[in-house]
């Protein structure tokens, strides 16, 4: 029984850590809060984590789901596959999950930048679904030329990026 209990303590703390830690550094890499992705956990769109456990898409996660899921997340962190995850496998777990999210973030840029100049402009961030990116856009766009540049997002200070109500 404590097994499993202590199997299911570490999967809980996997999913709330890769969670939390995929949203600490979608903040904090080119402060992009949820404009990169929508909002997905306010309701308009669903969470990225959602989708890898709902198998079935009928928008609910099954107990089955979640032990499914929490397998699976357990067999990607333990590497050696020898039946534990070590604090040096967590690490790299969490390192491969945020290389993961750093390039879906940039993919998303690029496919906004639709005229693939590396920048975006509001009418790009509007097509691209980037809300919170087009309401804060003349603050954000500190040289004033109309585009936002990755520079220009990284050097933006977080609290200018608040989420919305």
């Amino acid at each position: 029984m404590k097994l499993h209990t202590f199997r299911w303590l570490m999967m809980a703390g996997l999913l709330t850590g890769s969670l939390a830690h995929a949203d600490h550094h979608q903040k904090g890499e080119g402060r992009h809060d949820d404009d990169m992705h929508g909002d997905a956990m306010h309701g308009e769109r669903t969470p990225p984590m959602f989708g890898q456990f709902d198998k079935n898409k009928d928008g609910r996660v099954s107990r089955e789901e979640a032990r499914e899921g929490m397998d699976r997340l357990f067999a990607e962190a333990d590497t050696n596959k020898d039946g534990f995850i070590s604090t040096e496998e967590m690490q790299a777990h969490h390192r491969a999950m945020r290389e993961q999210f750093r390039q879906s973030m940039r993919d998303y840029w690029k496919k906004a930048d639709t005229d693939g100049d590396g920048a975006l402009s509001k009418a790009e961030a509007e097509a691209g679904k980037m809300p919170r990116l087009v309401r804060d856009f003349e603050k954000l766009d500190k040289n004033k030329d109309g585009k936002l540049t990755p520079d220009e997002m990284a050097a933006a200070p977080r609290h200018k990026m608040a989420p919305q109500p």
